[in-house]
């Protein structure tokens, strides 16, 4: 793909505009950090919502992809399902969705995932990836409970080449509503992941999809990370 031609950012751009508009309803608090940078808070001094952690998921699949949850009553144990689809699943999942980028200072450390990863292109994933995202501002998902300090900020607007008021972090701990329910949609994720790393020619990846349970809350943050 040309490019620029996936509009990995853009499109995350316009569900994150959602959210903000719908963000009473979706129980989260949207902010400016110290550098102008928008901050999302889906899930850590909030309630958050599982209609929050789908359009997180598809922000973070850079909005080629769908992400919804139904009942599977075959499963009496877990009964709600995620389901996350793709026609464009190696850029949707690998190129934008993969928590990829290593993001630690001092004391915070997260992995950032997101198209932003596609401006910065800093991971040697990007390597396979034969694609770069044009944008004129970026969004990066956090799976942690506190806000990107201004070290990582600024970190990310250099590797991105954006100022930071171009800046979108949306962030939600593992154990929260939000961040349970992102986890969980990365299902097709993780199988692209899985075959990348068989050395399954990607070209032949032409669609996919994926389901998983919405497993019950834990208060550890590895565990929830399931």
């Amino acid at each position: 793909m040309k490019d620029g031609s996936a509009f990995l950012n853009d499109n995350a751009q316009r569900i994150v505009d959602g959210m903000i508009g719908d963000a009473e309803r979706l129980r989260i608090v949207v902010s400016r950090g110290p550098l102008g940078e928008r901050l999302i808070d889906a899930g850590a001094k909030t309630v958050g919502s599982v209609e929050a952690g789908l359009r997180m998921a598809e922000a973070a699949m850079g909005g080629l992809g769908s992400v919804s949850v139904f009942m599977d009553r075959a499963s009496q144990q877990w009964p709600f399902t995620v389901e996350a689809r793709s026609s464009q699943p190696v850029l949707a999942c690998l190129g934008s969705q993969y928590a990829g980028w290593n993001l630690s200072g001092q004391d915070y450390f997260a992995m950032g995932s997101g198209p932003a990863r596609a401006l910065a292109r800093v991971e040697p994933l990007f390597e396979t990836l034969s694609y770069r995202d044009i944008a004129s501002s970026a969004v990066l998902i956090l799976e942690t409970a506190e806000p990107p300090p201004r070290a990582i900020v600024e970190k990310v607007g250099k590797a991105t080449g954006l100022a930071t008021e171009k800046l979108t972090f949306l962030y939600a701990p593992t154990q929260s509503l939000a961040g349970s329910v992102q986890i969980v949609a990365r299902a097709l994720e993780v199988a692209l992941h899985k075959i990348n790393d068989l050395k399954f020619p990607l070209e032949n990846v032409v669609d996919g999809i994926g389901t998983a349970p919405i497993p019950a809350p834990h208060p550890d943050f590895l565990t929830a990370m399931g």
